[in-house]
C-alpha cells in the first residue's frame, strides 16, 4: 500500500498526508506515502518539515513524534510540469493521488491559460510519465466538474451533457477527468474520479477551522475585510435566495479521499454536502459581522450602481456571480451519504452551526497562509 502523492503542500494535499499518517501509524491500513513536493523559497525537505510541524496541524498529529511520521514519508524534489519517469521509477509505488491543481476561478485569459497548464497539462505530464508498476489513478477533480446543470446530478459525469462551464477552471477540470479516464482505460489503470466541493476549515477534528490557506469562498469575506468601510449607501446584492453554497470541512474531504483510497470498488465520488448553506442564511450575517448593516437582497444585478457596488460588481462579485446568482448545482447524496453514517457525523457536517465561526477564525488569522 504504497502510493505517490501530488499537490501535498495544498489544502487538500496536506490533509491527505495527516491521515495517511493516521492510517499508517495506528490503524497499519496503509504503508508509505511518497510526496512530490518543488523548492520554492524553501526546498521540498523543508516545505514538508513546516506542514507537519506547523501549530495549525490536526491534533491527532501529536500523538507521533516526528520521526515517526518521516518514516513514512518520502520527499520527491522535482516540479510536476517537467518530472519524468526515470525519476519516478526510482520509487516503489503502485497508486498516484494527483491532488495538485489550481482552483483560480477568474474568467480572465491569464487564469484560463493558469487553470489549463496546473490542471489539464500537468496531468497529462503525469500520466504521460507513469512507470509501468503504477495499476490505479486516483484524480482529486471539483464536484463543480459538472458544469452548470438544470437536474440533480449523481457520481458519474458520463449521464450528462456537460458544455457549460461558470468559469475556466470548471471546464479544465472537466477536461481533466475526461483525459484521466481515456488515458487510464489505454494503459489499463483503474482511475477513480473525486469530486469535493467548496472546501472550509476543519469540523472534525481539532484545531477547529483551520486551514492552511483561506481561498475560494473565504474571499468575500477577504474583500469584505479590506473595503466594507467604503458602504456608505445600502448595498444590492444579487443572490438567488433558493440556492446555495455546498460547503465541506477539508478534514472530511481528506478522510473521504483515503475512504475512496481503501475501497478501489468506488470509481467516483462526489464529496459533497447533502445540505448546502441557503445563501439567504449566510450573507447577512457576514455582512453584518463586517459592519455593513445597510443591504438589501435582489433577484437581478442592480443598475446605477454605487460607488462599493461597483468595487464589488467588478471584483469579487463578478467572480462569485455564477455561484449565488443563479440556481445552484444540486447532488444526488446517496454514495457520500453513506460515509457520512459511517463517520457517525450529522447530516450538514457541522458547516451550517460553524459558518460565522469558520468567517471569524479567518478574519482573526487575518487569513494567513500557514505553508
Amino acid at each position: 500500500m504504497n502510493c505517490l502523492l501530488t499537490g501535498g503542500a495544498g489544502i487538500v494535499g496536506s490533509h491527505i498526508i495527516f491521515e495517511w499518517l493516521h492510517k499508517a501509524i495506528v490503524e497499519k491500513t496503509v504503508n508509505h506515502l511518497f510526496v512530490v513536493l518543488r523548492d520554492n523559497e524553501k526546498v521540498a525537505e523543508q516545505r514538508m518539515l513546516a506542514i507537519l510541524q506547523d501549530e495549525s496541524r490536526p491534533e491527532f498529529l501529536n500523538n507521533f513524534t516526528l520521526e515517526a511520521c518521516l518514516e513514512k514519508i518520502t520527499i520527491i524534489s522535482n516540479d510536476l510540469s517537467t518530472i519524468t519517469k526515470s525519476t519516478l521509477e526510482k520509487f516503489d509505488f503502485d497508486t498516484v493521488i494527483h491532488c495538485a491543481g489550481s482552483t483560480n476561478l477568474a474568467s480572465t485569459s491569464d487564469s484560463k491559460e493558469k487553470v489549463h497548464s496546473q490542471n489539464y497539462l500537468v496531468t497529462k505530464q503525469l500520466l504521460e510519465q507513469l512507470p509501468d508498476a503504477v495499476n490505479r489513478f486516483l484524480y482529486i477533480s471539483t464536484a463543480y466538474s459538472f458544469g452548470i446543470q438544470d437536474e440533480k446530478v449523481n457520481d458519474c459525469i458520463e449521464n450528462y451533457e456537460v458544455t457549460k462551464f461558470r468559469n475556466p477552471y470548471e471546464q479544465s477540470k472537466y477536461e481533466s477527468e475526461s483525459y484521466v479516464k481515456e488515458t487510464c482505460k489505454l494503459k489499463n489503470i483503474d482511475s477513480q474520479i473525486l469530486r469535493p466541493s467548496i472546501i472550509c476549515g476543519r469540523l472534525i477534528d481539532k484545531p477547529f477551522f483551520e486551514t492552511p490557506k483561506f481561498d475560494v469562498f473565504y474571499s468575500w469575506a477577504i474583500f469584505l475585510a479590506k473595503y466594507a468601510t467604503k458602504a456608505k449607501e445600502e448595498f444590492r446584492i444579487w443572490i438567488d435566495k433558493e440556492s446555495g453554497l455546498n460547503i465541506v470541512p477539508v478534514d472530511f474531504v481528506s478522510k473521504a479521499i483515503l475512504h475512496a483510497y481503501l475501497t478501489p470498488t468506488i470509481k467516483e465520488l462526489n464529496i459533497v454536502n447533502p445540505t448546502p448553506i441557503l445563501h439567504k442564511d449566510y450573507v447577512g450575517d457576514v455582512l453584518e459581522s463586517f459592519n455593513v448593516n445597510s443591504y438589501e437582497y435582489v433577484s437581478e444585478k442592480p443598475e446605477n450602481l454605487n460607488t462599493f457596488e461597483k468595487l464589488y460588481y467588478k471584483t469579487i462579485g463578478d467572480i462569485f456571480e455564477n455561484y449565488i446568482s443563479i440556481p445552484d448545482l444540486q447532488y444526488q447524496s446517496d454514495l457520500i451519504l453513506k460515509f457520512i453514517d459511517q463517520l457517525k457525523l450529522d447530516v450538514t457536517l457541522g458547516v451550517h452551526e460553524n459558518f460565522m465561526n469558520l468567517i471569524n477564525f479567518a478574519v482573526e488569522k487575518k487569513f494567513r497562509k500557514s505553508y
